[in-house]
């Protein structure tokens, strides 16, 4: 029971919406277009995987590229939601989820990593005007 209530990382705070899926493309409030993001998701040459071990999250963090998670990402314990689709990953995440002892993260394959938008996905999104964005 410790371990599952005490033994654990803090949770990290909510990092933010990539401006591909705010309405307000990076003005005003920080709320999120989760439904675009979740189901833009579906088309798999949009998507690519990159392994939490090692430093290829850390080399593209380096060059400015913001990471931009697909799904939702659940470890349990705790069962809260770390990613959700849309929202930019941050290195305070990525040491959460290398500092966990679960046997089960919802959202991450183990064999792939964690799965991202393209950044070609996400240039196309912007380039777009929000409404159209949404069809």
């Amino acid at each position: 029971v410790t371990e599952l209530s005490e033994d654990h990382p803090p949770l990290p705070d909510f990092s933010c919406f990539h401006d591909a899926f705010r309405l307000s493309h990076g003005e005003g409030t920080p709320e999120g277009d989760i439904r675009t993001a979740f189901f833009l998701a579906y088309d798999e040459s949009k998507c690519e995987y990159l392994p939490i071990e090692g430093d290829a999250i850390e080399k593209e963090m380096a060059t400015g590229r913001q990471l931009v998670s697909t799904t939702f990402v659940i470890p349990y314990p705790p069962g809260f939601p770390i990613l959700v689709p849309g929202q930019v990953l941050s290195q305070e995440i990525v040491t959460f989820m290398r500092a966990l002892d679960v046997k089960e993260i919802h959202g991450y394959r183990p064999e792939l990593g964690l799965r991202f938008f393209t950044a070609k996905a996400l240039a196309a999104l912007e380039a777009k005007p929000v409404i159209q964005a949404l069809d």
